[in-house]
């Protein structure tokens, strides 16, 4: 006991390893940085307390980038040169991401994708040209698929496929399509909503009107109104897709639910909070912080366990010698499978399907 706590003080007044994130701390979203923030605490309370790396605390280096692509490279930049990061997580932002990934590239350090869902950074990644560029959070064409897959083991046939406006919705709706087709089901409506579609009962009828088996949505600020015309619609064809359970179920009255008009609703998720497999990350974050963990707070404490994982294999904190393990890296996932990463640096977790059980959301499968 005495020399583990001799260890372990010694330890504390090393020179810090030293992690960079790279995340949105101010404006609008940054209660999503901090999210971020909250994730990384956790897994860093978790490596010092086992004793560090290399025989030193382990530390994080922020660097605000306010969603804003130049505040992005300059925060970054500063990380990478003045703070001699080892690795940088980020950066939340998609503008921000794209911004600093041939920045990353030049500098030679590692930068872990961790809540940037975007297929284009997977296109870019390892073969696709940048080797430092590492994606964890599956993309928008893997949650596409594993939807599909779970859809097709229910020998469903035909989709019609509904989503909000804006870039991210539409992405997901091309994605949905393309693996529905490639599954060879049908798709009998691909609606991108415009900001003034606001007739939904008019929507309703006209995806009856193409009888698909499901109808697969990707909404946001829509889920509301959308639930409330399929509740008066008197359709019954199951909803899944990107959903909102608890906002759907909040939508539509107590009386159809009660009936069972929910029974069937199903979603796919990259992350669930009440998910037995995540249950004891869950409690600690709970326990730190007093709030329900997002994907972004489990994504960030995962990459921040990576990156502390890679160092400790490689013996080193130069950011080559974390390049080279990560790229060897077979690092495990609480959802299942390894950090395992492909020719374009993405690693491949289990997708979750969700369902309504007692009117309330419950991991139902994975694929």
């Amino acid at each position: 006991m005495i020399v583990a706590a001799l260890f372990v003080t010694a330890a504390q007044a090393a020179e810090p390893v030293r992690i960079g994130i790279t995340t949105v701390l101010s404006g609008p979203n940054a209660d999503r940085g901090q999210q971020e923030h909250y994730g990384s605490q956790l897994a860093l309370d978790r490596i010092n307390q086992s004793g560090g790396l290399l025989g030193r605390p382990v530390e994080a280096f922020y660097g605000d980038n306010a969603a804003k692509p130049p505040q992005g490279l300059a925060e970054t930049k500063r990380l990478v040169e003045m703070e001699k990061v080892s690795a940088v997580i980020g950066a939340l932002a998609t503008p921000v991401t794209k911004a600093i990934m041939p920045m990353m590239m030049e500098a030679k350090v590692p930068l872990i994708i961790a809540t940037s869902a975007g297929q284009e950074f997977v296109d870019a990644s390892g073969v696709g040209g940048n080797q430092y560029a590492f994606k964890t959070i599956p993309s928008q064409v893997d949650i596409a698929k594993g939807l599909i897959k779970y859809l097709a083991g229910q020998k469903v046939m035909s989709v019609a496929v509904v989503a909000d406006a804006g870039a991210y919705a539409h992405a997901n709706l091309v994605a949905m399509a393309e693996a529905a087709k490639a599954a060879g089901m049908k798709v009998t409506d691909a609606v991108d909503l415009a900001e003034k579609d606001n007739d939904f009962p008019a929507l309703m009828g006209k995806l009856k009107a193409g009888a698909p088996e499901r109808v697969i949505t990707i909404l946001g600020g829509s889920t509301g109104a959308f639930f409330k015309a399929y509740e008066a619609s008197g359709w019954s064809v199951p909803i899944t897709g990107r959903v909102n359970i608890p906002g759907a179920m909040a939508a539509v009255s107590p009386d159809f639910v009660k009936a069972g008009g929910l029974a069937k609703l199903t979603g796919v998720a990259v992350f669930v909070a009440d998910d037995p497999a995540v249950a004891k990350f869950s409690q600690a974050y709970h326990a730190h912080t007093g709030l329900v963990p997002t994907q972004r707070s489990f994504y960030v404490y995962e990459a921040t366990l990576l990156v502390a994982d890679a160092i400790k294999r490689a013996h080193s904190d130069k950011p080559d010698a974390v390049w080279k393990a990560l790229k060897a890296n077979k690092f495990p996932s609480m959802l299942g499978g390894t950090y395992a990463f492909d020719d374009h640096n993405h690693s491949h977790t289990p997708l979750l399907i969700v369902g309504v059980k007692d009117t309330k959301q419950v991991v139902i499968a994975k694929e």
